[in-house]
């Protein structure tokens, strides 16, 4: 992760994962309170996911830190929701790699 004048940019891994949490945030349990626990509204989220299909799959991103922070929220949620081996086993990604880019992103938005 790359930090830029109030963008963070985020390299190709990252990328399947935020793919990965976004989908499950909005299709695979109940947020209850969604806007407030994300940050972002459920249409607002749909559209970033959308955008993040339509990426070819070798780049990376960069996100304003509104999108950070709700990828953060999603992420944390995910990561509560699911737990090790759910996690794994719906995102593909190992649960402690999951924490890695938490606590990143944590650093990241206390830095900005």
């Amino acid at each position: 992760m790359i930090v830029g004048m109030n963008q963070l940019f985020f390299e190709l891994k990252n990328v399947h994962l935020f793919r990965s949490v976004l989908n499950e945030v909005l299709n695979g349990f109940v947020v209850d309170d969604f806007d407030a626990a994300i940050g972002m509204t459920r249409a607002d989220l749909q559209q970033l996911l959308t955008q993040l299909n339509r990426l070819p799959d070798d780049v990376g991103i960069k996100l304003d830190l509104n999108r950070t922070r709700a990828f953060h929220n999603a992420l944390r949620r995910t990561l509560r929701e699911l737990g090790v081996e759910e996690f794994h086993t719906r995102t593909g990604f190992d649960f402690q790699e999951g924490k890695r880019v938490l606590k990143e992103l944590d650093d990241r938005l206390q830095d900005s």
